[in-house]
């Protein structure tokens, strides 16, 4: 595992951050049996500048799919 993992498993124990360590566990299983990603975007995020954040990180072999809403730029 690399650090971050190790924090979230250490730090993320309980209720709901048990429940993101479970689902950030199924997310890998999913992409290592091939499966790809779905971003969907919602209300005034793009003044977010999700762009900044989210763009770089898009891997065009898992990302499948990008839905938006009208409010999206």
């Amino acid at each position: 595992m690399g650090a971050i993992s190790d924090f979230i498993r250490h730090h993320y124990r309980h209720f709901n951050g048990a429940a993101l360590v479970d689902a950030a566990d199924a997310y890998v299983r999913h992409l290592d049996a091939g499966g790809q990603m779905l971003v969907t975007l919602a209300g005034a995020m793009s003044t977010a500048e999700l762009g900044l954040s989210l763009g770089m990180r898009i891997d065009p072999n898992v990302l499948g799919a990008m839905g938006r809403g009208g409010a999206v730029r």
